[in-house]
């Protein structure tokens, strides 16, 4: 019987490491986030980190199968991977279905979606989707976004879609005290797990840590530093981390089955997570504010590209309502329907972050503007289409995009406001600035300011708020409204992706998403909130437009979701070509 312990025994010891019933078992996982979007509008450096970066980082997997990990890449990539280097594409499928590394795709352009409505994202995972089948992949339900991009409503948001949200250590702890890791986000009637990095490591039934949370372009290069070449001593740094976990007696697993095996810990009860606002990773640079105002280059021009993107979205919302009441009308509407997703694909490659973020070259400013240009190009492609068709053949016509009902009209009419003075406190910071006030009824009233850069290039708007009470809607949860909580460890930086703000006092402050869109800064102590834009020298001025609404949180909300959420329009078609004109809330469409 000897013989037969000696191979027991050799037998045993070959094993990797596992939890055992002595042993508190312990948790490696990695996230590799790949965007080819890393300097937008750049192939070379699109193609260098997938020759560089993906291909290595999926050759190491394969070559060691006892490692598992997460890879979260763009949809649209996928499609470039499957057009250009179908062999990397081939190795990724390979993994995923050997069932080592899950597959995160969290939307189609590595856009930054905490700034615009919940739709768009839902538009993008839908498109990723569809693109995923056409190439025989199917995604994990584990969501993470580009940037580390939180928001409380994506419990909303993702409805269905995902079962899981991983965050890093901030906005956590930039807002709040410490975290268990494991937690259930909840927004309005809905929930989702929240993975938080900065939560606790070490509990009662078992420890985790990360094998690698980072870009995944910074595995095996320095990025910029490296030109995104790959670099041996970089790679063999992070390869150690694995080897280390795994010697110290670490199991790899992955996101969801980590989450998996903390539901069926027994002195682990997943508590509800407590409002954190929408944010980034690094929030001590400014969360949403690096990228809806914040100047870090000669050539960033945050709060008109997130305007422009904001419009077209809008326009596309049009088409794809007027395409669907041709549908109900008995047209064959297959080819435009394949415009509306076009002209999607290219409003979410505008709503990239990376053109108003960090630090973006000209080329990444610019690809928002030339994606822009192509969605509306597709677009004059549907209305040229849709112009000899019913109801747009039959005359003016007023239609809603968040219902798609529409009636027949005869024009619009515009009312003169009267000059009023603003019943808010309110500061402009600026070089010299004009203010014009009109109301148009007890309960509404339109503000424009035009500030013209000072020396330092730093605008501020400011309104008084009340030291409590006020609401919003979070970043792409628009349908619902939601107190700001007080007593955070810092303000509160808000995206507006609806732009509602209710003020505690009696007034909503309405910001025009489609003028300029940028983040808004809740000073809780001073008793303001600040709307900040660091313009470049090149940039004389700005401008934004807000809509005052006195009466209920409700009112104002409302009103923001009309005007930007789901905006209406009038439609006629003019010297053969459709004329679209947004219905403005002064607006009476007769």
């Amino acid at each position: 019987m000897k013989p037969v312990k000696v191979l027991i025994l050799t037998f045993v010891l070959s094993l990797p490491a596992q939890p055992t019933l002595f042993a508190t078992p312990k948790y490696a996982m990695g996230l590799f986030h790949f965007n080819l979007q890393y300097v937008a509008g750049d192939h070379k450096i699109e193609t260098r980190i997938i020759r560089e970066s993906l291909y290595p980082a999926l050759q190491f997997f394969e070559q060691h199968p006892q490692y598992k990990s997460d890879i979260e890449i763009q949809g649209w990539a996928i499609e470039e991977l499957a057009e250009e280097h179908p062999e990397v594409l081939s190795l990724l499928k390979k993994l995923v279905e050997r069932g080592q590394i899950e597959l995160v795709v969290a939307h189609y352009s590595d856009q930054f979606f905490i700034a615009y409505p919940a739709l768009d994202l839902r538009r993008s995972i839908e498109i990723s989707d569809q693109v995923l089948a056409e190439h025989g992949l199917k995604r994990s339900r584990v969501f993470f976004g580009q940037e580390l991009q939180w928001s409380p409503a994506l419990a909303s948001a993702l409805k269905g879609l995902y079962d899981v949200v991983v965050t890093s250590s901030t906005p956590h702890g930039y807002y709040r005290g410490e975290t268990l890791p494991v937690v259930n986000v909840r927004y309005g009637d809905d929930s989702i797990i929240g993975l938080i990095s900065a939560g606790k490591k070490k509990l009662p039934d078992f420890e985790w840590q990360w094998a690698f949370f980072d870009d995944g372009e910074v595995f095996n290069s320095l990025d910029y530093n490296s030109d995104f070449f790959r670099v041996p001593e970089q790679e063999k740094k992070n390869i150690d981390v694995y080897k280390k976990l795994e010697a110290d007696g670490y199991t790899f697993v992955t996101i969801g089955e980590f989450i998996e095996h903390v539901k069926s810990a027994p002195n682990y009860t997943i508590p509800d997570y407590p409002f954190v606002p929408e944010g980034t990773w690094n929030m001590q640079v400014g969360g949403p504010f690096m990228w809806m105002g914040k100047q870090r280059s000669g050539v960033e021009r945050d709060g008109p590209i997130r305007a422009l993107c904001y419009k077209v979205r809008g326009r596309v919302l049009l088409a794809e309502r007027l395409v669907a009441l041709a549908e109900r009308a008995g047209r064959d509407v297959s080819e435009l329907k394949k415009l509306v997703r076009q002209a999607w694909k290219h409003v979410l490659l505008a709503e990239v972050s990376d053109s108003s973020g960090w630090s973006p070259w000209l080329v990444e400013v610019q690809y928002t503007e030339n994606e822009a240009a192509n969605a509306e190009a597709v677009l004059r492609k549907i209305f040229t289409a849709l112009k000899e068709m019913p109801p747009l053949s039959e005359g003016t016509m007023l239609l809603h995009t968040q219902t798609g009902e529409w009636r027949t009209a005869s024009g619009v009419a515009t009312p003169d406001g009267k000059a009023a003075a603003l019943p808010l406190l309110h500061s402009v910071r600026a070089k010299k600035y004009s203010v014009q006030v009109q109301q148009f009824n007890d309960n509404l009233l339109r503000l424009d300011i035009r500030a013209a850069r000072p020396k330092d290039g730093v605008v501020e708007i400011a309104f008084d708020a009340a030291a409590n009470g006020l609401k919003y809607s979070a970043g792409c949860g628009e349908e619902e409204i939601v107190d700001i909580p007080t007593g955070l460890k810092h303000d509160p930086i808000l995206a507006l992706s609806n732009g509602f703000l209710y003020l505690g006092n009696g007034y909503s402050l309405v910001k025009d998403c489609s003028v300029e869109h940028l983040a808004a800064t809740w000073k809780e102590k001073e008793g303001v909130v600040v709307f900040r834009e660091e313009l470049a020298e090149s940039t004389k001025d700005m401008s934004m437009r807000f809509y005052i609404v006195k009466g209920s949180p409700e009112e104002g909300h409302a009103l923001a979701n009309r005007l930007n959420t789901w905006p209406s329009y009038l439609l006629r078609v003019e010297d053969g070509v459709v004329r679209a004109t947004k219905v403005l809330p002064e607006m009476h469409v007769r």
